[in-house]
């Protein structure tokens, strides 16, 4: 995958940047079953999620589930779109938009909504049964971001519930990826995506523009 510009509004403001090729590259290494820790900042967030979904979708033309933890997923869908990508096939799992007056009224179809992000066994067999319905040959879950979750879950029991995740779905061969900003991220946790998880991009420290 060659580099090549896009263009998003973010904060109202036109933003130029150019996706990562290094992370496709790392990409290309792993394989159905791995589990890839993805590192990010504050600042790169939307730029490093791009960079890590977009050769999952066009280089490995592969589909799945994107767990928006962070943000409602119309707000990642719209900001995918404005950078001229498509994520109709992708299905979003909406952990926030519930807890918002009148967020889960929205113009799309592939998203679904989970009442909170405390309900991580919700999380987990709504995962597995959007898997069960999509067509593709090749899938991922795309979990965004472990930090986000810290906020509402235990610490232990977040790192526990992860280590379960990412089993789970490398019995099925499905690729896990899952994000998290490691400033963000209690360190037991942290030690546990270190220590399961097969592959790691680091842009914690990088910022994209």
């Amino acid at each position: 995958m060659g580099r090549f510009k896009r263009q998003f509004f973010a904060l109202g403001g036109l933003i130029v940047f150019e996706l990562d090729q290094r992370i496709a590259e790392q990409l290309t290494q792993v394989s159905l079953g791995s589990s890839v820790q993805v590192r990010m900042s504050s600042s790169n967030a939307f730029a490093v999620t791009a960079s890590t979904m977009v050769p999952l979708m066009q280089m490995f033309e592969m589909g799945g589930v994107y767990i928006s933890a962070s943000r409602g997923a119309v707000e990642i869908i719209q900001a995918f779109e404005a950078i001229g990508v498509d994520v109709s096939g992708i299905h979003f799992l909406d952990l926030v938009s519930s807890g918002v007056l009148g967020g889960t009224d929205v113009p799309y179809s592939n998203i679904t909504f989970v009442d909170s992000p405390i309900m991580l066994e919700s999380i987990m067999l709504r995962t597995l049964y959007t898997l069960r319905t999509v067509n593709n040959q090749r899938n991922f879950v795309f979990l965004d971001s472990v930090n986000a979750l810290a906020i509402y879950n235990d610490d232990r029991m977040l790192a526990e519930y992860l280590h379960t995740f990412i089993n789970t779905f490398r019995q099925r061969e499905v690729l896990s990826v899952i994000l998290n900003v490691p400033d963000q991220t209690p360190p037991l946790v942290l030690a546990n995506l270190d220590t399961y998880c097969t592959d790691l991009v680091d842009r914690g420290q990088v910022v994209l523009l």
